[in-house]
């Protein structure tokens, strides 16, 4: 490092070789600084700034009370743009946004013991945007010579990139862990030189008796397999490097002491795993439980070997497995020809066992598959045995199917076993496309996907949600999904998303429409949580897909609008046919009034119609009004209770007997904020709305209750306390159509000359006038529940909770 920082003065000897914070330090103005020039700083303060400044490892100091900060040449980049105005100000100013974190660390180190930390995580902005970090640091008190701290000293590394490496790491092994528990050859991993187990999939468990080994060592977990030597050969392997490969080795597993023995066959392969260093840290077991296949084997050996000597007397009890096994068995000579063949073969490829004997069985095998054979057959003729050998053999029809080979040579001849794994393969292939084609549909899906642990980290996304906010994969993958740009550009989406997640992980399908900022702009998009189960049927991940609506609701709203004048032009064609009506029997009368011969008696009956008339038209203009919500109110308290008893007492006195009304009020209930007259008249609508939909009688019930809105909890309501009249009937019930059109005005679903259409208007008007809502719960067969909320008075009430 050049010595850019030769002292100027004396006393600033402690700057020199320290490299351009040193040159910064001197060159600083100080005369304004608490410390002021470095020439009167404290011995102690100049002592560890020489030590710090010297340093190529990364350090800062904070000096005072205050922690005034001073680093080193390597501690610049960890500032990033903050370095401009970082020199001497206080580390809780400097580094603010981590200050909460770091300051429990600070205040030990401040108070004499000196702190450490391992991959801590800081959310930095230290160049203008927040970044998630990692850092192992240490703070060490500096003392004077009285023994008094008087600052700290921090020694610290970034390990972000380690971090997230390991991370990532982490999360391929997990996904290769998922594909070896399904393979159906046994795997273990074992670590350490006491041979710990750290992963054992479902067959490698069957194979040792369903014993749970992951975490425990190889004498703690399988007692009977050490009496059996296999800890000596796992010893030798982790010793020398050297793998260690067995064929038709036995190991008599035995799960608890003294209980009963089961004789197993296998073929395995103990692969010792090697450090960065080259050393042995581990040793990776796999291999197939070949116990079927031995016993096919040893009865075909013993059948062979008795073969010639007793084949007459004992012909039928020696080749019953011969005969029914799946297996196709045989004994090949040196010459490769098949001598003997049991009844498989020609299940199998369709050719006789003397059809097979009178040629080589190269003859049989595909051209391209045949320098394969020939090394398979070096292999036998030097002795080595077969394990798992594929090639294809042509059929009497002219197929080809693919047989896994297993021989062994005894005698100058070589005794075989082989299994059609044609459709295996096949299987195999067909999942390994599906597989494909399951990936091609997900990158090619016009709706936003993606795969998230249950930790909410991303594990995946298509290229239509990546593209969405014009990220590629790596740019969120690790990330927990509520922090990634889906939703970090809307205020509130990101909590909202986190509890969306949480109950997804749960089990609970979510589903909502949000409207989020994305780098693209803002889009609308109905968004779904679902949980992905595994085959036990826990869950394993949350799926997050998006389809984005922004297009159909603007759709929407433009259908809203043009519903809107229709109902404008419902409206007005509705009043002028009821004025029309109305004032028909209004000119009549002052016909007859201007004509001096009619009879007083009909001019009389003439001007009471004229007058009925002139009532129904202005009842027709006050409900009018109160659907434009321009009916002039006289908003008081108003007693709830009492009102209710009484339209509930008028109801029992005009309907029909058949109609029972019960009242169910809260006790307690306070007052509510209303037009007294207009509510009475809103309740007999609903009360008689509620009668004519039960023809054949039924039970109208007026419940009130006090809710308390919290913020939110309803969006077409502020939060505040309410009053909540519900009028609840047991009738016929409305489907959807008609509730969505119940507060249209002039709709309605009685006969012609039985109602206006206004009734359910007028009481939609009214409450929300007063500041409440009309709210309309109905199911066909399931009658009707029509609650009004209205605000609860603000003068305190003896019942009030």
């Amino acid at each position: 490092m050049p010595d850019t920082a030769a002292p100027s003065s004396a006393g600033t000897e402690f700057l020199r070789g320290g490299g351009i914070l040193a040159a910064r330090i001197a060159a600083h103005d100080w005369s304004r600084h608490p410390l002021g020039p470095p020439a009167q700083w404290p011995p102690e303060l100049k002592t560890t700034l020489s030590i710090m400044l010297g340093s190529r490892f990364a350090m800062c100091v904070g000096w005072g009370p205050d922690l005034l900060l001073f680093y080193n040449d390597p501690y610049i980049p960890i500032l990033g743009a903050k370095d401009a105005v970082a020199l001497g100000e206080p580390i809780a100013t400097v580094w603010s946004e981590v200050w909460e974190d770091i300051r429990p660390l600070a205040e030990t180190a401040m108070s004499g013991t000196a702190t450490w930390r391992e991959d801590m995580y800081l959310r930095m902005e230290r160049n203008g945007f927040p970044e998630d970090t990692w850092w192992t640091f240490s703070y060490t008190p500096v003392r004077d010579p009285d023994g008094r701290v008087v600052a700290m000293l921090n020694v610290t590394h970034e390990t972000t990139a380690r971090v997230l490496t390991e991370r990532r790491l982490a999360d391929e092994n997990k996904r290769l862990a998922s594909m070896f528990e399904l393979s159906p050859t046994f795997m273990a991993m074992l670590r350490g030189p006491g041979h710990r187990f750290e992963f054992a999939n479902a067959s490698y468990r069957g194979v040792v008796g369903g014993r749970d080994v992951v975490g425990r060592t190889l004498a703690e977990a399988l007692p009977d397999a050490v009496e059996q030597g296999y800890l000596q050969v796992l010893d030798r392997v982790y010793a020398t490097g050297m793998p260690f490969v067995a064929s038709d080795a036995v190991f008599l597993e035995q799960t608890t002491p003294g209980g009963p023995v089961n004789e197993r066959r296998l073929d395995f392969v103990y692969q010792p795993l090697l450090d960065a260093q080259g050393r042995v840290d581990g040793i990776f077991v796999t291999g197939v439980d070949a116990t079927a296949r031995a016993r096919s084997e040893a009865e075909l050996h013993a059948l062979n070997q008795n073969l010639e000597r007793q084949v007459a007397e004992q012909a039928q009890e020696r080749s019953l497995t011969w005969q029914v096994t799946p297996d196709m068995l045989g004994v090949l000579n040196r010459d490769g020809v098949l001598e003997k063949t049991n009844p498989a073969w020609q299940r199998t490829l369709g050719w006789t066992s003397a059809e097979l004997a009178a040629r080589p069985a190269r003859d049989l095998v595909h051209p391209d598959d045949l320098e394969a054979v020939t090394e398979a057959r070096t292999r036998l003729h030097a002795g080595e045995p077969l394990l798992g050998f594929e090639c294809r053999m042509r059929t009497r029809d002219g197929d080809y199917r693919t047989l896994s080979w297993v021989a062994s040579p005894e005698g100058g001849k070589f005794y075989c076993s082989a299994r059609d794994v044609t459709d295996i393969n096949q299987a195999a292939r067909a999942l390994a496309d599906s597989q494909a084609q399951l990936r091609s549909l997900f990158e090619n899906s016009h709706q936003l996907q993606g795969r998230c642990a249950l930790d909410g980290t991303l594990e995946d996304a298509n290229r239509t949600a990546l593209d969405a906010i014009g990220c590629d994969l790596e740019d969120v993958v690790g990330l927990p999904v509520w922090e990634t740009p889906w939703f970090t550009g809307t205020p509130g989406m990101p909590e909202w998303m986190r509890a969306a997640f949480m109950r997804a992980r749960a089990g609970e399908p979510v589903r909502e429409e949000v409207t989020v900022h994305l780098p693209t702009g803002l889009r609308s998009f109905d968004l779904s949580l679902r949980p992905l189960y595994d085959a036990s049927g826990a869950v394993s991940a949350v799926v997050p897909e998006a389809l984005d609506i922004t297009g159909r609701r603007a759709t929407e709203e433009a259908l809203r609008q043009s519903q809107k004048l229709e109902a404008m032009g419902q409206l007005t064609g509705g009043v002028a046919h009821d004025f029309n009506n109305l004032l028909t029997p209004i000119m009549a009368a002052l016909e007859l009034a201007e004509d001096p011969q009619v009879r007083p008696e009909r001019r009389a009956r003439t001007l009471a119609v004229a007058r009925q008339s002139a009532e129904r038209a202005a009842t027709l203009v006050q409900r009018l009004l109160a659907f434009a919500r321009r009916q002039p109110l006289q908003a008081v308290e108003v007693d709830i209770r009492l009102l209710v008893e009484g339209i509930a007492h008028l109801l029992r006195s005009s309907f029909d007997p058949r109609v029972r009304v019960a009242v169910d009020v809260e006790d307690g209930l306070p007052h509510a904020r209303a037009d007294g007259n207009q509510l009475e008249m809103a309740l007999l609508n609903l009360g008689v709305n509620a009668r004519d939909a039960m023809p054949e009688g039924g039970t109208i019930t007026l419940r009130v209750r006090c809710v308390a809105l919290d913020s939110g909890q309803d969006a077409a309501l502020p939060p505040g306390r309410y009053v909540v009249i519900a009028v609840e009937d047991t009738g016929l019930g409305m489907n959807e159509a008609t509730r969505a059109r119940a507060i249209e005005p002039f709709f309605t679903t009685k006969a012609i000359g039985q109602g206006t259409g206004l009734g359910l208007s007028m009481v939609h008007g009214l409450a929300s006038q007063l500041g409440g809502r009309l709210r309309i719960d109905s199911e066909p067969g399931r009658g009707t529940t029509m609650e009004l909320w209205l605000p609860q008075a603000r003068t305190a009430q003896p019942g009030d909770r």
